[in-house]
């Protein structure tokens, strides 16, 4: 009887070893099977050859903290001169620093990013070389990050085998072609021959374009330059952030006064800080760089550099929906300090207004050349459209340096606009010929722009 079951469990073994193996057989040809079928999937629609797994091109470089030696607002002797959107048109970015007087010994040139591209290609070369040469302080644009990212994939397609040799020739039959760059990239990518090449480059993706060509052509100590330079200058002591495209304070997916909101709660103080005469400056520097480290939208570089506008808690590049620049004013509205200092006796009469425990901050931003010179209180957007032959346009913070003047007619003439705090809907906006504008908490700055090109 002892022997019955050893002897039932030999006959039972290889029959369940063999389903066992069958089973994993089976697997693999599913496996190899599907495989096989995104082979073909990707030769068929997309390439000869399965997706390009790409390096990273961006060399994102998050944000830089200025001091005041970097920004000074309160030496009499030295400015800052902050500069929209010049695009390559680099006369008139000379024309714009000759009117204010511009001294590289002792003020601070920063200009609001895309510096680059769209103007004509020699002044693009011009222009960074002045920047690179100099070490001018600046935020990346999209069209500058283009740029970056170009030269690092033609650096990546030069440790292909062959890749050099690619590039040469296809750059030899672009240059001979007769067509526009569009339709002659179609072609090529529907002929059979270079087909894995052209599946080299990321999708969407244009070469021998104007980014391509200031990427191909830049020296490594230009390159060098724009990796360094941040998405987002953040400057503590005057509490101010500098980007191209824009910032959010908030998260828009979630009501502005939720406890996930930066701006919602007031921050912890540091145990090492309890005592510091200076509490409430440290208490603002965190809640700043928490806007950057937690609102979700901060945190993506694309937004960082595209941003115009906010459509059902999403952002977009587009003119449409809310501008992200209104969502910030709104935000700072409802900043009453962290003791609620800042509240006045109209805000504390208006039973509906709700406060948070927060103070301002100031923005200063290009890219949105549609909406021209933009001021908010709390906000200020300085892309005057110089490469559509409008104006080139700074923001001359400090200093006591007299600016040159000269006569001008009505129509060169640059009205301000300037939202007042009264309504949300924009219909608070009033322009006015002035030049003064407040900036940040108690500082002012002057407005000049000259005429493009």
């Amino acid at each position: 009887m002892v022997g019955r079951p050893q002897k039932q469990l030999v006959m039972l073994e290889p029959p369940v070893r063999y389903v066992f193996v069958f089973a994993v057989l089976a697997l693999f040809l599913v496996f190899f099977f599907c495989n096989s079928l995104s082979y073909h999937y990707d030769y068929i629609f997309t390439s000869n050859k399965p997706k390009t797994r790409f390096p990273d091109f961006s060399h994102s470089q998050p944000f830089w903290t200025l001091s005041p030696q970097d920004f000074p607002l309160d030496d009499s002797s030295r400015r800052v001169i902050l500069v929209g959107d010049i695009h390559g048109m680099y006369e008139s970015l000379q024309k714009l620093l000759y009117q204010v007087s511009y001294d590289p010994s002792s003020d601070v040139l920063i200009p609001v990013g895309d510096f680059l591209t769209r103007g004509p290609h020699v002044d693009s070369m011009r222009t960074l070389s002045f920047m690179a040469s100099n070490n001018i302080t600046a935020v990346r644009g999209n069209h500058d990050q283009k740029v970056i990212e170009w030269r690092a994939w033609i650096h990546w397609m030069k440790t292909q085998p062959e890749g050099s040799r690619w590039l040469e020739e296809t750059s030899a039959e672009w240059a001979a072609a007769d067509a526009k760059l569009e339709d002659w990239i179609d072609d090529k990518k529907r002929k059979n021959k270079d087909t894995e090449w052209w599946s080299k480059i990321p999708k969407g993706w244009k070469p021998f374009d104007a980014h391509y060509a200031i990427a191909q052509e830049m020296s490594e100590t230009q390159y060098a330059y724009l990796r360094s330079l941040p998405y987002i200058i953040h400057i503590p002591h005057t509490h101010a952030f500098i980007v191209h495209g824009g910032l959010l304070a908030s998260n828009p997916k979630h009501p502005y006064n939720d406890p996930r909101q930066p701006l919602a709660t007031m921050p912890r103080l540091p145990d090492c800080c309890e005592d510091r005469v200076n509490r409430t400056e440290t208490l603002r520097r965190i809640q700043e760089r928490e806007i950057l480290n937690e609102v979700p939208q901060n945190t993506i570089p694309w937004n960082i550099l595209n941003i115009r506008g906010i459509v059902d808690g999403e952002v977009t590049r587009d003119n449409d929906g809310k501008p992200w620049s209104k969502a910030w004013r709104q935000d700072m509205r409802h900043c009453a300090g962290f003791n609620g200092e800042l509240l006045d006796a109209s805000t504390i009469r208006k039973k509906k207004t709700k406060i948070l425990p927060c103070y301002p901050a100031t923005v200063v931003y290009g890219h949105a050349a549609g909406r021209g010179l933009d001021v908010k209180r709390w906000s200020i957007g300085l892309d005057t459209g110089c490469v559509y032959e409008r104006r080139l346009t700074a923001l001359v913070l400090g200093g006591k340096k007299t600016i040159k003047r000269r006569r001008v007619d009505d129509d060169d003439k640059e009205d301000i606009e300037i939202d007042t705090d009264d309504d949300d809907d924009g219909s608070g906006a009033i322009k006015v010929n002035a030049d003064q504008i407040k900036f940040g908490d108690s500082h002012y700055g002057q407005i000049v722009s000259v005429k493009c090109p």
